[in-house]
């Protein structure tokens, strides 16, 4: 590369830097969004826009000259990254100690949160595939198709879902408390259920001799993440002096080696990190959490909702696009809704207190993007549809907040003059 070509390279990709880092949180602060939907939905919306959805369309001389084909394989790298940092904090931020002792409660609501979503999103796969088979575009199976709609309804975003609580004042609540558990535990059904089906894509791709021999390799890859490397982390954490730095440059080495062994085994490499974070010593998540997170979320992060931005392509001409949309976001709210709220009710919480939980698993943000993005890279559902569970994302988590606050400000407007504020305060 010539030295000016470079110089212009490097001048187009701080220029990028500039617009994907500080312009969506500035554009949430200066027009007071944060009140209406989380940060989240305005990166993502922010990094549609960028694309040839946005951009692209209304001034595609721009976008050529903003996003020539050159840079994006950097954003590629740099995407890649953030989801590798993403995956591991996410692991982290699975508290397993959270989900001990609120029995059966917990469980019956938990289980009900995921299955729901996970068994009418499949139904509406199989609509999807049946009414538009140019959804599938002939790379897999029917079952193999409704089922990843099914596991893309099924998310809740346990981070984004944790920064609406804040935002809320609800973290140390009651409710707050349970949506947490239950993102955490959804979290991880997801992807043990995630990791499952990959499992099988790689086997259906592989002779009887390779899938034997890969099923051996992946029952002996979580053996030892949990029954070597996980003690022996613990071993090790119970020592005194280990700085920062260690804690970090171990749990990255580990994670890398991690992700390099489930992307070999094809469960790509994003499994990977979530297993290292998960295998992390609890004594050693806050303070790694507060070094790494800001950084992952606030830089990196607003990469991969460019990188994403520049995949998707929203267009409401192509053949079937919209009923695809309006199939999947409606299982996606309904299957959420219903399957937390009856479960939550079911175990005697009261219809509000019910409806309220249903409201806030509506968060997906993030973690929806993850899960289709692997299911593309996977060849499991078309650039269409990618397109389509991009947008049911946006939408159910740009829900969240609306609706707990309707929710909240309902029950205060029925409720005895006396006992309205209490209504609002009673999550």
């Amino acid at each position: 590369m010539k030295r000016t070509d470079m110089h212009s390279s490097i001048f187009i990709f701080l220029a990028q830097a500039l617009f994907i880092i500080v312009l969506p949180p500035l554009l949430a602060n200066c027009f007071r969004l944060g009140a209406l939907v989380p940060l989240v939905v305005v990166q993502i919306v922010f990094g549609v826009f960028l694309g040839p959805s946005g951009l692209g369309k209304l001034a595609p001389t721009t976008y050529s000259a903003f996003f020539p084909p050159e840079s994006l394989g950097f954003l590629s790298h740099v995407s890649s990254l953030a989801l590798f940092f993403f995956a591991i904090l996410t692991g982290m931020h699975l508290d397993t100690s959270s989900l001990k002792g609120h029995g059966r409660k917990l469980g019956v609501i938990s289980i009900a949160s995921m299955l729901v979503p996970l068994g009418l999103g499949t139904l509406a796969g199989y609509a999807v595939s049946a009414s538009n088979p140019q959804a599938l575009a002939g790379r897999r199976s029917d079952l193999e198709f409704a089922v990843s709609i099914g596991m893309c309804c099924s998310v809740t975003a346990l981070p984004v879902l944790a920064a609406m609580l804040r935002e809320l004042s609800l973290m140390h609540r009651r409710i707050g408390q349970l949506a947490l558990a239950l993102a955490a535990g959804n979290d991880g059904m997801l992807w043990i259920l995630l990791a499952v089906f990959l499992s099988v894509i790689h086997a259906r791709n592989s002779n009887g001799d390779g899938l034997l021999a890969t099923s051996a390799f992946i029952v002996l890859y979580f053996a030892i993440a949990f029954i070597v490397v996980r003690p022996a982390l613990a071993a090790w954490a119970r020592k005194s002096g280990i700085s920062g730095n260690a804690k970090i440059i171990t749990t990255s080495g580990i994670a890398i080696v991690s992700a390099a062994v489930t992307e070999y085994l094809g469960l790509h490499f994003l499994l990977g990190g979530f297993i290292a974070g998960v295998i992390v010593p609890a004594s050693w998540r806050e303070a790694l959490l507060e070094q790494m997170q800001p950084i992952t979320v606030n830089i990196l992060i607003p990469f991969f909702f460019v990188s994403t931005g520049l995949r998707v392509l929203i267009d409401v001409d192509a053949p079937g696009f919209l009923e695809i949309t309006a199939i999947i976001t409606a299982s996606a709210v309904i299957g959420k809704a219903v399957g937390t709220a009856a479960a939550a009710r079911l175990v005697g919480e009261s219809w509000d207190f019910s409806l309220r939980l249903g409201a806030l698993a509506q968060a997906k943000g993030l973690m929806e993007l993850v899960v289709a993005t692997i299911l593309l890279d996977c060849n499991v559902i078309s650039s269409t549809v990618f397109s389509a569970l991009i947008l049911m994302a946006l939408i159910s988590t740009a829900l969240t907040l609306p609706l707990m606050r309707f929710i909240s400000y309902r029950n205060a407007a029925q409720a005895p003059p006396a006992r309205a504020a209490d209504a609002q305060l009673n999550l």
